[in-house]
């Protein structure tokens, strides 16, 4: 039986199953849904989830031909009702959305969209990696739902500029939610929806203003991720030490002058990212990453399929980034999903995911699996990664140790 969450917030609990509003049910009765809530938690092996079948497409995209007309006439009857709400200054964050609407128009919409999640879960092929996409979800439902903890003061005798009052004035907009998109891109980074906090846009000189619930942020991200992935692609050794120090060890024996780690990285990854028959000038490195290895055995001339699975459209020139980028992301948010698990019954939370760097909102009575965390986010799919460690008082002064 298909049902729908009628109200995503945590205290919003009835929900919505065959052309009823129901406060009184027990998940094991459904079977499908449009899209993962935290309270099916418990049930995520037992329920199908159809905005996992379709990948980039939208509800609208994936409506059928004899619906459409009803969905866009209750889509924009909706909108209205939300457009209402703003511009009566009703605090909606307060009140569950059944509370504020006529009942029979959220029956009306939520059997409309329970038709279309059922056309899905019958038509649609379900994907490959659908099981990490459930977890995924889940680790993205737990930051959502871990408010960050802002304080704007934090930047206020810097209001004088004007980029300042436009953060400052964003960040009051968008609240205090990091709601990621985990269809935004092809090669499987994330992103963020249209109202979420700007975590991943915002200006490194705001960052102060988000501080721990707890006692310090800890950042966990791999050293040199896309090199690691690169080299693991290839079945390559990883060196234990950093990553531009080993390779300014190599450029600055053969250069003039000596280059700092700003230089050493431009030249690497111009040489990376560039065209694939360009040369570094630099046997020892172009051997050792050897990029038209991989491009051969992940690029068929016109897609690319990375060891996940991960399709990606690309032509030559794009086809190492796609291949490098693609298994990095798929890398890192396995990694990000296992510590997350560790956190489980822990005061400790994840509070962001930065493209390979993951943010923990960390106590200090959880520091009995600190190095049980690291460990685990180093273990990956693909071998062990070397694994920087920072910590801060704030996102803004955050300083490696490790």
């Amino acid at each position: 039986m298909i049902f729908q969450i009628i109200d995503q917030k945590q205290h919003c609990k009835n929900i919505y199953s065959n052309n009823q509003i129901l406060s009184q049910y027990d998940y094991k009765d459904f079977t499908g849904t449009w899209s993962y809530h935290s309270s099916l938690e418990d049930n995520i092996n037992d329920i199908e989830y159809a905005c996992l079948y379709v990948d980039v497409r939208s509800i609208e995209e994936c409506c059928p031909e004899k619906l459409k007309n009803q969905w866009n006439t209750i889509k924009d009857k909706h909108n209205a009702y939300i457009k209402s709400f703003k511009e009566a200054k009703v605090e909606s964050q307060d009140h569950c959305f059944y509370d504020l609407v006529p009942e029979s128009f959220v029956i009306d919409y939520f059997q409309i969209k329970s038709q279309i999640t059922e056309h899905v879960l019958n038509n649609y092929e379900k994907p490959e990696n659908y099981d990490f996409l459930v977890e995924l979800s889940k680790l993205i439902e737990d930051i959502r739902n871990n408010k960050l903890n802002i304080n704007p003061d934090a930047i206020k005798n810097e209001l004088h500029q004007l980029k300042t009052r436009s953060f400052h004035s964003k960040m009051f907009s968008c609240g205090s939610s990091i709601d990621y998109n985990i269809f935004g891109t092809s090669t499987g980074r994330l992103t963020t929806k249209k109202n979420s906090f700007p975590i991943l846009t915002m200006n490194k000189d705001y960052r102060c203003v988000i501080e721990p619930k707890n006692d310090w942020f800890i950042e966990l991200d791999f050293n040199a991720a896309e090199l690691r992935c690169l080299l693991a692609l290839n079945n390559e050794r990883q060196p234990e030490e950093d990553m531009h120090d080993w390779h300014g060890g190599i450029l600055n024996r053969l250069f003039d002058h000596e280059m700092n780690r700003d230089e050493i990285k431009r030249k690497i990854f111009g040489w990376l990212y560039g065209p694939p028959t360009v040369s570094l000038g630099i046997p020892e490195i172009e051997r050792y990453y050897n990029k038209q290895k991989a491009i051969n055995k992940y690029w068929n001339g016109e897609t690319v399929t990375n060891p996940f699975g991960r399709i990606i459209p690309a032509d030559e020139y794009h086809a190492l980034n796609a291949i490098i980028q693609s298994t990095t992301s798929d890398v890192f948010l396995r990694r990000a999903i296992a510590v997350n698990k560790l956190l489980k019954n822990r005061k400790s939370l994840t509070t962001a995911l930065i493209h390979d760097s993951m943010v923990l909102d960390f106590a200090k009575e959880d520091k009995d699996i600190l190095k049980d965390l690291i460990t685990e986010f180093g273990n990956t799919d693909m071998g062990l990664f070397k694994t920087n460690v920072s910590l801060g008082t704030n996102f803004g002064n955050m300083r490696r140790f490790r």
